[in-house]
């Protein structure tokens, strides 16, 4: 029987987006409590959370390698039979496997800090960047277009390529599941 932490694990990552999203917004504000931050609900939905009176935001992704399924050529059941569904990419492999984890509708404008979250299968890495950075530093690649016709909403990319940048300019605090399984046990 698998340790309460790895099934935990397991079902974050299975959770569908929306859902999977509460739980990022809840492990955050867990940790900055404990950080001591003054931790407040948002006074309208323009943004996820008020951290020491500022309007903040809070995004995650889960990591995983890259898919090479290809529907062009052949069988379609042949080749989502015959794909490897363990894509886990575990944070010690950051930089060698190729992933990528999109953090996207960022609306700069509506908050002070984005908290982006990337949940690797070994651990759990919390970011912080400001909603100036974002924009203002071009090693993020911050692209203010997401969808076409859209206004005011972006995404960045975290990758293999870029992760060693983020975690030099970026990084809070890198947790491991045993961490997560009591913060949310709460």
């Amino acid at each position: 029987m698998k340790n309460n932490h790895l099934k935990l694990r397991d079902a974050i990552f299975a959770l569908h987006t929306r859902k999977f999203g509460n739980i990022v917004e809840k492990l955050v504000e867990r940790i900055l409590s404990e950080f001591g931050f003054i931790v407040d609900k948002p006074k309208d939905l323009s943004y996820d959370i008020e951290i020491n009176q500022l309007k903040d935001e809070i995004k995650g992704s889960r990591v995983l390698g890259k898919s090479i399924l290809n529907f062009e050529n052949g069988n379609i059941v042949e080749t989502l039979l015959n794909h490897d569904t363990d894509r886990h990419v575990k944070f010690n492999d950051a930089t060698q496997k190729e992933w990528d984890c999109n953090i996207q509708q960022i609306k700069t404008k509506l908050f002070s800090n984005l908290w982006y979250v990337l949940f690797f299968s070994d651990g759990v890495v919390v970011f912080k960047i400001t909603s100036n950075q974002i924009s203002d530093d071009k090693n993020i690649n911050y692209s203010n277009k997401q969808h076409r016709g859209n206004e005011g909403e972006g995404q960045f990319h975290v990758t293999e390529k870029n992760i060693k940048y983020h975690l030099e300019n970026y990084l809070v605090k890198i947790i491991t599941y045993e961490e997560v399984f009591q913060k949310l046990n709460k």
